[in-house]
């Protein structure tokens, strides 16, 4: 979408955007039955951040691959923009003669529709709310015709919609006669964030939310908007108006982050990341302490301070920091929260802003964010702080495999497992205070170590399923329910798609040949190479143009994000070693539910199962499901 300001993105949410892809799955043995009579399907890649003009050349593609002239098409595309913004300057007009008018009339008020153009403006999706509003005497207008140019826009607000709706938050809330109703679909991923945003702008003032979906019911809707009339005119009645690497204490105290009293808190990514980057970050002069893996106490904390339309890694790191506050921190502790981010499209960009806005609203002092953006591919904490961290994301990544193999095919547990967290407690002293020489001699001697381990099986006999799908709830315990240790108790070893991958993926993205990406991929190389002679891990490295390269033909990799990578990991799992795919994601992820469509597609014939978590053990449902793709799983492994 055409971006407010100086933004620097302007998206639309992974389903948007993924739309041509999942509807070619969807529909593909009609549309292959089409193609044949010459039916093509057009998805062009519309980039407007810097405008809708910006439309023009892929537009003018579109109409040549249609058949049309280039000068016809030019014509056409001049002529179709002229009429687009002049009706973008007629909503403005009318809408900035309406509001003259209303000033006009002080103890009157309107409402601004807040929504997605497609579903809160379209009277075949907005359940007919605009006219019940207008049938009661209330003037309503879309938030598109307000002058959102000249309102705050909020740094990271890498959506489209949601820049153009907190903008309109912020120009209501200062409105007297200004009220908002925000009308969003069941299950909305931006809207689960944009929601509480939008609330907060709004503070005291009364605003409706009606989330829609094919059940809503009309008398419903007709109750709420009443109860939603009579409340601002009590409101109105009473007059009440809504009146924003160092460390900075709250008491004014100007510190340095490695200062003793400051902690680096770093959230659970699965118990063995946690750790090897609260050593790493320990090693570069920062007090790290890694969050051990959420529980029911911590979702729980989670769930009740916040709306539970997130998504769920946003609930247990909320819930983890909380409880951390409470029990943990000491009374002159400064508590600096490692919380990466992205520039969108999907949810995981806006945690930041999200627990900001708690701690604050919640009157906690001493608690701050470090945050770094995939954006340069975390470009900015340094080259070789970055690298060291690199070390512990792929050393953890591959004894977390090991560790899930060992659970299935080591023949005493309780020897391996002594050996394993003797091991793991020197890697990670190593990680702290050594250098890579010292970790590499390390990981040498963890190796040895493991080929001592008795096996029940070759390890070529034992079924491996690929764990993908989003980053957290593949790696953290509570979210997968324990899904390794199910797995191994049928007999399956698990290979959890790793951490690594992503960051190799956003440093690609972002500088695409720069001397980072090979000397990651050189110390992956030497890391591999060390553990692989345990026996336990291929020493195969991984290629982020590979995963492309293999998701390409379903995703464009134009749709950055997630979503190419479980597809494309999914794909190159299945066709290497694996027997089986498991995608998990949080419930609603956007990301995840576009990888799942596809790879229902792309995996038939194939064993397969996506699941949704919401930190609650699995459905009787989903063990059935379970129980039949490891029937499915095992004949595939006996085939290969």
């Amino acid at each position: 979408m055409p971006t407010l300001k100086a933004q620097t993105a302007s998206q639309v949410c992974p389903l948007v955007q993924g739309e041509p892809f999942y509807l070619k799955t969807t529909f593909f043995q009609e549309l292959k039955a089409l193609k044949k009579n010459g039916t093509q399907i057009l998805s062009p890649l519309l980039d407007m951040t810097t405008g809708i003009q910006a439309a023009g050349p892929a537009m003018l593609a579109m109409a040549r691959q249609m058949g049309f002239g280039k000068k016809q098409s030019q014509q056409a595309f001049e002529l179709a923009m002229g009429f687009q913004l002049k009706c973008f300057q007629e909503i403005k007009n009318k809408v900035t003669i309406f509001l003259e008018n209303l000033r006009t009339t002080p103890e009157k008020f309107a409402v601004v529709l807040f929504a997605r153009s497609y579903s809160g403006f379209a009277s075949e999706a907005n359940a007919g709310i605009p006219r019940k509003l207008a049938s009661r005497g209330i003037g309503v207008i879309p938030l598109d015709g307000l002058p959102l140019e000249e309102a705050h826009i909020p740094p990271g607000m890498y959506w489209g919609m949601g820049q153009r709706i907190l903008a309109a938050a912020d120009l209501v809330a200062q409105d007297q006669q200004l009220f908002g109703v925000y009308i969003t679909n069941f299950s909305c991923g931006p809207d689960s964030f944009l929601l509480t945003a939008f609330r907060d702008r709004m503070g005291s003032k009364p605003s409706l939310t009606l989330e829609l979906d094919s059940h809503s019911a009309d008398a419903g809707l007709e109750t709420r908007i009443e109860a939603f009339v009579d409340i601002i005119a009590g409101y109105r009645s009473l007059n009440k108006t809504s009146k924003p690497s160092r460390v900075i204490t709250s008491q004014g105290e100007n510190l340095s982050m490695t200062n003793p009293r400051v902690t680096l808190l770093i959230p659970s990514m699965g118990p063995f990341s946690s750790q090897a980057v609260a050593a790493c970050f320990r090693s570069i002069g920062f007090h790290a302490q890694a969050l051990l893996p959420a529980d029911e106490k911590v979702l729980k904390i989670g769930r009740a301070n916040t709306s539970c339309k997130e998504c769920l890694p946003l609930i247990l790191t909320m819930g983890g920091l909380l409880d951390y506050i409470k029990n943990q921190q000491k009374p002159d502790e400064i508590l600096v929260y490692f919380m990466p981010t992205t520039s969108g499209p999907c949810r995981f960009g806006q945690y930041q802003n999200f627990m900001e806005t708690k701690i604050k609203n919640a009157g906690i002092p001493n608690v701050t964010f470090f945050s770094l953006s995939s954006a340069d591919g975390y470009n900015s904490i340094g080259a070789s702080s970055y690298l060291r961290i690199w070390w512990g994301f792929m050393i953890a990544d591959l004894v977390e495999d090991i560790r899930s193999l060992l659970c299935v095919n080591a023949c005493e547990q309780t020897s391996a497992n002594a050996i394993f967290k003797e091991q793991w407690g020197s890697i990670l002293f190593e990680l702290e205070y050594g250098d890579f020489n010292a970790v590499e001699r390390q990981l040498k001697i963890f190796a040895h170590k493991l080929k001592t381990i008795p096996l029940k099986k070759t390890v070529g006999e034992v079924p491996m399923i690929a764990l993908v799908g989003e980053i957290f709830a593949r790696r953290d315990p509570l979210s997968r329910q324990y899904l390794t240790e199910y797995l191994a108790g049928k007999g399956f070893a698990v290979t959890c798609a790793p951490i690594s991958e992503w960051l190799l993926y956003t440093n690609y993205m972002a500088v695409k040949g720069f001397l980072k990406h090979h000397a990651m991929q050189y110390y992956a190389k030497r890391i591999k190479t060390c553990l692989a002679k345990s026996g336990l891990i291929n020493a195969k490295p991984l290629k982020i143009k590979t995963i492309l390269k293999t998701a390409a033909p379903y995703l464009s990799p134009q749709l950055e994000g997630e979503a190419i990578l479980t597809i494309g990991g999914a794909l190159t799992e299945i066709a290497d070693h694996a027997c089986g795919v498991i995608s998990i994601g949080p419930f609603g992820c956007m990301p995840n539910r576009l990888s799942e469509a596809i790879l229902k597609f792309a995996m038939q014939g194939l064993p397969f199962l996506a699941i949704e978590s919401d930190g609650s053990a699995f459905p009787q449902m989903v063990y059935a499901r379970l129980e039949s793709f490891c029937l499915s799983a095992e004949r595939q492994h006996k085939r290969q």
